[in-house]
This record gives C-alpha cells, structure tokens and sequence, in this order.
C-alpha cells in the first residue's frame, strides 16, 4: 500500500474564527477521506476550540511556537524579535518530525512565519493559504508582498478579492498561485419555531415581536461595531423593537476593544437595546435566532466567512461593499449592500431590509441557494486535492 504524504498546517490560533474553521473543514476531510495525504497541524501552546476539536478527532497536532508576526513588529522592527522564537520552533518540529517525511507545510495565515523561514532554509515546498489583505499600514504591505515572493512556493487565495490585489501589487505572483474558494456546510438541523422563540429569549432575552440585528466576529477594529451603532442610532426611536445583538469576543490582550465598545452603547444611550454573547463554537442556532446579519466591515477582508454562514442560516445579510465580501454577494438578489463606511448609507439599507419582508424572503432563499451552490465544503476540498496532487 501507498505510504500518504504527511502535509504539515501551521495555524496562527487555537480560536474558531474564519480561517481556523477553514483549516479545520480541510484537514478533517483529508483525515477523513483522503488515502494520498496525512495531516499534521502545528499549533500554539494556548488551548482554544480548534486545538480541542483536532485532539478529539484524532488529527495528529504538535504543539510549538509558530512565529506570529503582528502589524506592531512591522512599524517598530520588532520582526528580529521573532529569531529568538523561531529556534525554539525548529528545534520542537524537527524532534516531532524526525522519523517523518514531510511532502510540504502549508502555513494558514500570512502572519505565521515558522513554515516560510524553515522552508526556505530546508529547502521543502512552502504553500501560504493567504486568508488577509494586508492593505496597511505600508510596511505591511511592502514586507508580505516580498514574503509571498522569495518565501513561498505556492500560494491558495481565499477569494478573487485577495487574489486581485496581491497580484495586482506584485504580479509576479501569478505564476505561482491559484485561488479556491472557502468552503462551508451547515449541518446543524434546523430550529423549530419554538426552539427558535426559546433560543431567543435564552440568548439575548427577546421576545417573538422583537427585531434583532445582529454581529458576529471578533469585536476590533475592522468589523464595523461602532459603525453599526452611529447607524442604529439613527433608526432606533422609530423601531422601538429592534435591538443589537454582538456576538463574539476581543482579541486575546486586547479586551479594550470591548471596553470602548460599551463606552460608546452608553454615549449613544443604547444600552437596553444592545446584547452582548462570547464566542459561540456552535454558531448556526445563533444566526437562526436573529433577523438579520450585519457586515460592515470598515477595511477590506479577504473573505468574510460569516457572511455565507448567514446565507445557509436564511437571514438577510446586510454588508459593506468592500473586499471579499463583495464577491459573494449580488446586491437585492443575495444580501443588501451599502457604501463602506457611510452611516447614512448602512441606515437606509436596515430600514429597506426590515420594511420589506417580501423582499427580505426572496433574497434570503436566493442566498441559501447560493450558498450550497457555490461554496460548500466538498468543492473547496475537491479543488484542493487537485491542487496537492499537481505540486506534490
């Protein structure tokens, strides 16, 4: 029998978020179904969800520094901090791996620097699965555009959105890159009318009548909390039953997102009408109990997996027209767009979505069909398998 070829992932987080889901889908379908490849996944030392599921589902982890490069290190060249950080890293992989043969190290994000630094010394292919645009500040820029050069052999683009613009600030990336969609299944069974009454009043204590427009992703600086509550501001005394809902958390260390946020629910004396949940690992039966989903994100990002979560969830997404959410979406048809940035804008597409229900049903079933349609996890794994299969 043919010995697999072992394909070491290098994840930034031990979180749930877009692209730790992303690398979950792939490599428990690879664990599952693929008789040519054998996943490693390389992890931090922080225990979080993804490490949890990985550890439960029997897919082989080494735990390990993984080089993590923040936008703060780029501004103050804190990037030579990280030497000290990789040598641990090489020398806790080569004693996990020695016995091993490794085919490739694909690394989840741009901001891991472990498998391009010991790829490019140990001569092994490096895949980056670019799931950012790193737009700012221009050092970012410069310093990823000449990672992605001289430092990987590959490149997967999350979306057309994030391919346009690596390649179109450096093209010589074109030749060595490939874009695949990401891909996501909802098979959770859907809420009865009663579940989805009770899952309301235990989540964020709302009754039927109320109309809750909801957020999810890390509360930071680009997913557009504060935008939504300037916007919300605008319409709220004229829907005396609709109500925020923000669900998730601030990035580990940075909790003062969270703090500000609240500071500004108070300022805007909103704070009756905002609801506040943690992360959930689960998130479907959370998207059913709202009406509808928000995106506005103020900077561009690669993808936007929430948004086709929503899609498959039937709820009407309302989102800024900016990077990848933008190819996802058709404007009326499967969400509702508005300008990035623009208060005025995002308030007069909630009222359109919550004064038109008929539209609000067509585009939801419009969406669903396109989410199953174009962005399932079997067609992000397909793609994925022929990609491995012509560079290994």
């Amino acid at each position: 029998m043919k010995r697999k070829k072992n394909i070491v992932f290098v994840s930034i987080s031990s979180d749930m978020y877009g692209s730790s889901k992303v690398l979950l889908f792939l490599v428990r379908r690879l664990k599952e179904e693929s008789s040519a490849y054998n996943p490693i996944v390389c992890m931090p030392y922080e225990e979080g969800p993804l490490k949890e599921i990985l550890r439960a589902e029997g897919i082989d982890m080494i735990e390990m520094p993984v080089v993590k490069l923040t936008r703060s290190m780029l501004k103050s060249f804190g990037v030579f901090t990280l030497a000290k950080e990789y040598f641990k890293a090489k020398k806790t992989f080569k004693k996990a791996t020695k016995n091993l043969d490794i085919a490739c190290i694909q690394s989840n994000t741009l901001a891991t620097m472990f498998g391009g630094i010991y790829c490019f010394f140990r001569k092994k292919k490096h895949i980056v699965h670019v799931h950012e645009i790193m737009d700012r500040p221009k050092a970012a820029q410069f310093f990823f555009k000449n990672y992605l050069r001289f430092f990987a052999n590959h490149i997967v683009y999350n979306s057309v959105a994030t391919q346009e613009f690596y390649n179109g600030i450096c093209p010589s990336l074109q030749k060595k890159s490939v874009t695949i969609v990401n891909g996501v299944d909802n098979t959770t069974p859907p809420l009865s009318k009663d579940d989805r009454i009770n899952k309301r009043k235990e989540l964020f204590n709302a009754s039927e009548d109320d109309l809750l427009i909801g957020l999810v992703g890390r509360i930071n600086r680009l997913k557009g909390h504060t935008l939504l509550l300037n916007s919300f501001k605008k319409l709220s005394s004229s829907y005396p039953k609709a109500k925020l809902c923000f669900i998730g958390s601030p990035p580990p260390n940075q909790e003062f997102f969270l703090s500000n946020l609240k500071e500004t629910i108070s300022d805007l004396d909103l704070t009756d009408k905002v609801a506040f949940l943690d992360f959930q690992e689960t998130i479907f039966p959370v998207l059913e109990s709202l009406d509808i989903v928000t995106v506005p994100s103020t900077e561009p990002e690669s993808f936007g997996l929430i948004v086709v979560e929503a899609m498959l969830a039937k709820k009407l997404v309302v989102a800024s027209k900016i990077g990848g959410i933008s190819t996802i979406l058709e404007d009326e048809k499967t969400g509702l767009f508005f300008e990035p940035n623009n208060e005025e804008d995002f308030t007069k597409a909630l009222i359109k979505a919550m004064e038109n229900p008929i539209l609000k049903q067509k585009i939801e079933n419009n969406a669903y069909t396109a989410a199953v349609d174009q962005f399932s996890i079997t067609t992000m794994y397909t793609k994925f398998k022929k990609f491995y299969s012509q560079i290994l």
